[in-house]
């Protein structure tokens, strides 16, 4: 009777959390065709299939008012899951898109190896289910299954083309600095089961609530540093810059965006739905990792040759913002207090991946790598070298793109709570930021140099479909983002920011 309860239960809970399940069933579908020999393109056409599906699904089945604890209290099924588990859908789709020329390019650099490229899809459906359970846990078990599923998947799909020593060393450099991270997560979370006698967020949190042990700010500390690690915020970013260099351009578009998803997720229900009482030790912390990022990272952009380093280092700074829009979460401090970083995670993941696919775009047809490579870029290719100046713009926060309202819509909250001073430096990294910005601008636009006839919007003519969709896509919601935010703001981000505070972090501190 027991085992037929426990049964009953445990198919309830998978019913509400398919859309988790969803993730690893579609990547099991892709293995088992591999097995029983089917062509390998229909295999990468139902990776399609599967991850449109999601999004379907994930559109059709959104719920605001659902606040579901499944699977005896591991995972919470709520709008915040909702939410973000659809964002990591979306981004999935974009590395899909841009990786499928990869099958047909002529370029011995971009060419993936047609017989591995399954094992590929796999690996990013492994890591998108990785995501799901990350951002849906509410246990430290399966926060930590959640991290190490997406970190190993990614690890893999790094180093795929073995053939470029840059590839495997960028995997392999991933491998080492995430096993050791890894180990400060654990570090944190041993001494947090040590202090308080379970791994349930809503427990510890009681726990804390009645008087914290010296055990548990130690496992504050190294949990923070854990997450900067995965964050890639300054002084842990040094892994970063290399191995977004390294690795495949539409792998670098993923752990640009989809690491930081992640990182949102549990960010939130562990500082504010677990540490908050605590947040006089992590708060300066991890307000100064934030600081530190925008300013040192903006600095040392400056001196980048090569585009996807600079572009490294300007995701490192992105993570400050969003860092620093994660810090003004508190449900105390506003009516939707994550309104601003699930604008600001939503649209900086959406600009990424239309940028990295235009960069894939320009190394597979231009072998474009360098800076100095776009000073004639334009005389040849004025369609891609507009589209380009549009993503750089709206990452730099120029207005009118959705960058400018991202980062405007930070600083607002940073000082309606207070924190003038921060928002001054956040300011002052924007504009040491808009410097090398300008700086591409400046190499696409205004070079002397002469080399062979302009081809206008000609160069959009390329046969790299799929790459063109996730282009114009991403550059609509950059030009629409900025020039009608209330779009995004009332009709999405509003309903996201508002429902997920009042479901997850008002529950956990009541419990």
């Amino acid at each position: 009777m027991i085992e037929t309860d426990l049964l009953a239960e445990f198919w309830r809970d998978s019913q509400v959390a398919f859309p988790v399940w969803s993730w690893a069933l579609s990547a099991v579908i892709i293995l088992s065709l591999q097995i029983v020999g089917v062509r390998r393109g229909v295999s990468v056409g139902a990776v399609g299939l599967c991850l449109l599906g999601m999004i379907v699904y994930a559109i059709w089945s959104f719920d605001p008012a659902l606040n579901e604890s499944l699977y005896f209290g591991s995972v919470n099924w709520d709008p915040l899951a909702q939410s973000l588990n659809g964002l990591a859908l979306v981004i999935s789709l974009g590395v899909y898109l841009m990786s499928l020329p990869g099958l047909f390019s002529d370029s011995k650099l971009f060419r993936l190896n047609y017989h591995q490229y399954p094992e590929f899809l796999t690996c990013l459906l492994l890591s998108g289910f990785g995501i799901a359970v990350a951002v849906s846990a509410v246990d430290l078990t399966s926060f930590f299954l959640g991290f190490e599923a997406l970190s190993i998947g990614t690890y893999a799909m790094c180093g795929f083309f073995r053939s470029q020593i840059r590839s495997t060393e960028a995997a392999l450099k991933y491998l080492f600095v995430g096993a050791f991270a890894t180990v400060v997560f654990l570090w944190g979370i041993a001494m947090l089961y040590g202090a308080t006698g379970s791994t349930g967020y809503a427990d510890i949190a009681a726990t804390i609530a009645v008087g914290p042990e010296p055990l548990v700010l130690l496992a504050c500390i190294f949990i923070t540093a854990g997450l900067a690690f995965k964050f890639a915020l300054i002084p842990f970013h040094f892994y970063a810059p290399e191995v977004y260099d390294g690795a495949p351009t539409p792998v670098t578009a993923f752990m640009a965006t989809a690491m930081k998803v992640a990182v949102v997720g549990a960010g939130i229900r562990l500082f504010w739905g677990v540490l908050g009482d605590l947040s006089h030790l992590w708060l300066p912390m991890w307000l100064a990792l934030c600081v530190l990022s925008i300013l040192v990272a903006n600095v040392w952009a400056l001196q980048q040759r090569s585009l996807k380093k600079l572009f490294a280092f300007s995701s490192i700074s992105h993570a400050g913002y969003i860092g620093l829009a994660l810090l003004v979460a508190d449900p105390s401090g506003s009516e939707w207090p994550l309104f601003p970083v699930l604008s600001y995670i939503t649209i900086y993941s959406l600009m990424s991946l239309g940028l990295f696919a235009l960069v894939t775009w320009m190394e597979n047809r231009d072998e474009v790598f360098l800076i100095e490579d776009l000073r004639a870029y334009a005389r040849k290719n004025l369609g891609r070298s507009l589209l380009l100046a549009v993503f750089i713009a709206g990452m730099a926060g120029f207005p009118p793109f959705a960058g400018f309202v991202i980062k405007l819509m930070v600083f607002q909250a940073l000082i309606a709570q207070g924190y003038v001073g921060v928002a001054l430096l956040a300011v002052v990294g924007s504009i040491i930021g808009a410097i090398y910005y300008l700086r591409l601008l400046v190499s696409i636009f205004m070079s002397s140099e002469e080399s062979g006839a302009a081809s206008g919007w000609s160069g959009m003519l390329d046969r790299l479909y799929s790459i063109r969709l996730v282009v114009g896509l991403t550059v609509l919601v950059t030009c629409i983002g900025g020039l009608f935010p209330n779009v995004f703001a009332d009709r999405i981000f509003g309903v996201l920011g508002r429902s997920s505070v009042n479901t997850e972090i008002s529950r956990d501190s009541s419990e």
